[in-house]
């Protein structure tokens, strides 16, 4: 078995994500929750967040979830850079990681993340098991959710697992495991406690957490570590070359 980093990531910042919580800790794997300032009902209190960002980490998702792509560049810069100050105060420290809402940006984007000070971005789109080549469009191996059959194709096509796979995102979820168990690389689910909750997929997630827990090799990360250690290694890896 190579090495192989396990990471989660969560969307929207919903009361449900004290349950989620729970559940990530009870199994030793760690999560990165996005959270905006406004948007839908049944946020976290500033108390919650602040206890979730005792054993998690917290990073940005804008002030009100707008799409990035579909407003001026001045509103944008305003939502990615506010979200950040205000996590930033309302926790006592650095901000490092941001999330597109809805999963779009382009390149001007982009730019404005890097300018707000953020070291990585992670976008909705099923990749392999690689580290981001660029991490500002750092992708995800899995989606929690039946919701998107077109995603749904994409990962099954491109990760060569069974045909199984199509019907149901827990056999994804295993699937992809063992075959990241073997590749090594960063594998990192992706979903939304809210969508858990009214589908009542606990049962179904806690399945998956237990079963990517506790395995002899894997470490468990926030986004924030993962991306930190890939820019170290990346570091090294130059350096080296120019010995």
């Amino acid at each position: 078995m190579t090495g192989l980093i396990v990471t989660t990531s969560w969307d929207d910042g919903m009361l449900t994500d004290l349950k989620l919580a729970e559940l990530l800790d009870k199994y030793g794997v760690k999560g990165t929750f996005y959270i905006p300032k406004c948007y839908l009902d049944n946020p976290l209190s500033r108390e919650d967040m602040i206890a979730l960002d005792q054993k998690f980490e917290i990073g940005a998702h804008t002030l009100t979830h707008v799409v990035l792509t579909a407003v001026s560049l001045e509103e944008a810069r305003k939502e990615i850079e506010g979200s950040k100050a205000y996590l930033e105060d309302l926790l006592g420290h650095g901000i490092s990681m941001f999330c597109y809402p809805k999963g779009r940006y382009n390149e001007n984007v982009k730019r404005l993340v890097r300018t707000a000070g953020f070291i990585a971005a992670r976008t909705c789109i099923p990749g392999s098991f690689s580290p981001p080549q660029d991490p500002y469009e750092w992708q995800i191996t899995l989606h929690v959710s039946n919701g998107s059959p077109r995603m749904t194709l994409k990962i099954w096509r491109e990760s060569g697992i069974s045909i199984k796979s199509l019907l149901d995102w827990e056999v994804r979820a295993r699937l992809l495991f063992d075959r990241a168990l073997e590749k090594g690389g960063i594998y990192h689910i992706w979903g939304h406690s809210w969508e858990i909750e009214r589908k009542h997929e606990w049962p179904k997630l806690e399945r998956v957490l237990n079963y990517l827990s506790n395995r002899e090799g894997v470490r468990y990360m926030t986004n924030g570590e993962a991306i930190a250690k890939e820019v170290v290694k990346r570091g090294t890896e130059v350096v080296n070359k120019s010995l």
